[in-house]
């Protein structure tokens, strides 16, 4: 690195502050780099190894206890760090002096203190590695030396916009002068620096302020050419407030507008803008602000993933529309089942909004659909509250107490709550003993008992989830996840703390599992196996969590067989009263449903490709002997398979 790397620093002077730059070694013979591809922070033995660039860290006179991380390149990468609470083209981290002479130093995330960066040793024939943000002490690995370097135009532009914004107590006032009057090709950086530095109350008034004016947002615009937030989520979600106003002496408000919409592949960066609880740059703190000051009107809707569900989907919809809920936001891709004619006459009929969500080939769909629906579908925030599950997930309310969803709601909000985790229950699977045609019966009287806790596992201690959606950055497939900087209050359905304290072993600590089952008032019916037949389609086609892949029979193992033999072996099955007492109201629902003439072409549609791929399916399984590699003890779980498969499933007569 000696050619790299001059003994003095190059010291820019501006008014009263200088600037030097460094690059920062770490205690493996290695310095810190930037993977190009994603701009994740490493540890690398050679930062100029092809795929990486260096880092550069920039300290200015003015605030000493800081480095600000950047790059020296035109593309200016958002670099990120795993367990780091922001992301940026700059990451602002807390220097703190460590080691002797004080020639070493550590770095400590800003909004949450005694988080270090950490840095491990390379494996055999490794050459880098991930730096990680949440270590809670100090020791070698914790430790940094900072090499000097030369600055260049790119860099001292940088520090240069940096010490005009990082100076203490800024203001949005002072930021939207500063947006006013740039000149120059660093706001974005510079903006960035900010997020741990800025109170969050400047950022809530700066982003209402941009949320209402339409000028300051262009002016921004201009600066910062090609970025989602200016240019899609912030226009559209201040497009539909105005809209909105116009409604707001109307008694039901009209909002969202049932409708088929399109989340393109570009997209995609939705998938992980929060996806760690991290602002993607100072933009998405923005844009996160204002979509905190929309009061909703409305109470209760649900946000859903489904590929090749479609044989669900009416019930489903039925079944929550019976318990109150107000509006469906279905997002799908790559369906090979026909479900879109199904999504599309919904959407027609006024009954879902439907997004379509393509992906790339790395990216996975769920994902996408709770980051586009958090960060940038404004009609959501028009809810007080919204369930994120699956299609095979059923809200399951005490009746008594709590007639409607509303109901049990109103009584949560006695508690200042965010987010509510609600226990899942497995429901057991049942035999299809007429086959195929046992599919036309509603799910949710075909499979009625409960399997006892423990006896697949651990699972039951797994949660779903309902949020405020204007207060959640963004969703795993069972919990919301919010920036620490942000205060949010995440409850048990009885009102309790949701502390996560004691995951099963080997989970670390995870919102994802509750400490104890809360189930006297509210839980959700996870229809996990269904039937065999179905148990069996489930593993070969893809899921909502996947990248669009064909047909796959390679999941029939032991493990699969293991899983479903468990539950069948379950003798603690009790009755799922709670849905039984909801059947009536279900099928009127769906026998609304079915009333229009092209929903019920669209389900015969589905109906029959289902069969069709039922029956492919079952010949694979027979030609290529998949389940022959089964555990002998676990042989007796595919005994009714080829019963189950048999006879079709019936279509509406009307349409045949």
């Amino acid at each position: 690195m000696s050619h790299h790397t001059p003994l003095t620093p190059d010291v820019a002077d501006h008014t009263s502050d200088w600037f030097s730059f460094f690059h920062v070694a770490t205690s493996h013979d290695a310095y810190l780099a930037v993977r190009c591809r994603d701009g994740l922070l490493c540890n690398a033995r050679d930062p100029h190894e092809t795929g990486y660039i260096p880092l550069v860290a920039i300290r200015l006179s003015s605030r000493p206890d800081f480095l600000f991380l950047t790059t020296d390149t035109p593309s200016q990468p958002q670099l990120w760090v795993e367990h780091f609470t922001a992301r940026g083209c700059v990451l602002t981290v807390q220097m703190n002096v460590s080691g002797p002479q004080s020639q070493l130093f550590s770095f400590e995330d800003p909004s949450r203190p005694k988080n270090y960066f950490t840095t491990r040793p390379f494996s055999d024939g490794q050459t880098a590695n991930p730096v990680v943000g949440d270590c809670n002490h100090v020791m070698g690995w914790e430790e940094f030396r900072l090499v000097p370097v030369s600055s260049t135009d790119r860099l001292n532009g940088i520090a240069n916009d940096i010490a005009h914004l990082a100076r203490r107590d800024v203001t949005a006032n002072d930021l939207v002068h500063y947006i006013q009057n740039y000149n120059g090709d660093n706001l974005l950086p510079a903006l960035d620096s900010l997020i741990p530095l800025i109170r969050w109350e400047e950022i809530e008034k700066l982003g209402e302020r941009l949320l209402h004016d339409a000028l300051l947002r262009q002016e921004l615009q201009d600066i910062v050419p090609n970025n989602i937030w200016l240019d899609k989520a912030l226009p559209e979600l201040a497009h539909w407030e105005l809209r909105r106003l116009t409604h707001a002496n109307k008694t039901i408000s009209p909002f969202p507008v049932a409708r088929e919409l399109h989340s393109p592949e570009e997209d995609s960066l939705l998938a992980w803008s929060g996806a760690d609880s991290s602002f993607a740059g100072f933009l998405h703190a923005l844009t996160h602000a204002a979509r905190r000051t929309i009061e909703p009107r409305r109470t209760v809707c649900m946000v859903t993933t489904v590929r090749n569900e479609g044989i669900y989907l009416l019930e489903w919809i039925a079944y929550h529309r019976s318990i109150g809920v107000e509006h469906f936001f279905i997002y799908s891709n790559d369906n090979a089942d026909g479900s879109e004619k199904l999504l599309e006459e919904l959407a027609h009929q006024g009954i879902i909004t439907w997004i379509d969500n393509p992906t790339s080939s790395d990216q996975s769909p769920q994902f996408k659909a709770y980051g586009h629906a958090l960060n940038a579908l404004p009609d959501i925030l028009n809810f007080k509250w919204c369930f994120i599950v699956d299609g095979d997930e059923f809200i399951t309310l005490n009746p008594q107490p709590y007639p409607l969803l509303t109901d049990y709601l109103n009584w949560i909000d006695h508690w200042q709550t965010d987010a509510i985790a609600v226990n899942w229950r497995f429901i057991a699977s049942s035999m299809n003993a007429n086959g195929l045609s046992d599919l036309a019966v509603p799910l949710t009287q075909r499979n009625e008992r409960i399997v006892g806790n423990g006896a697949i596992g651990d699972g039951w201690r797994l949660v779903k989830s309902a949020c405020r959606p204007n207060r959640t950055l963004h969703s795993r497939p069972h919990h919301p996840l919010w920036n620490p900087v942000t205060s949010y209050t995440f409850r048990l359905t009885n009102g309790d703390t949701h502390n996560y304290l004691n995951p099963p072993p080997p989970f670390p600590r995870d919102p994802a599992f509750a400490d104890y089952g809360t189930y006297d008032r509210i839980c959700i019916s996870h229809y996990y196996f269904k039937s065999m037949a179905e148990w069996t389609w489930k593993h070969a086609r893809n899921s909502g969590a996947d990248a669009y892949k064909e047909l796959d029979t390679s999941r029939y193992t032991t493990q699969w067989a293991n899983t479903f033999g468990m539950q069948l072996q379950d003798p603690q099955h009790e009755l799922n009263y709670w849905m039984v007492e909801r059947r009536d109201a279900t099928l009127r629902e769906l026998a609304a449903l079915r009333a229009h003439p092209a929903i019920r072409k669209a389900e015969n549609f589905i109906r029959s490709t289902l069969n069709e791929q039922l029956l492919d399916l079952w010949q694979r399984i027979q030609s290529q002997k998949t389940l022959d590699g089964i555990a002998e003890e676990w042989r007796f779980i595919v005994q009714d398979l080829e019963l189950e498969l048999r006879n079709t499933i019936p279509l509406h007569s009307d349409d045949v």
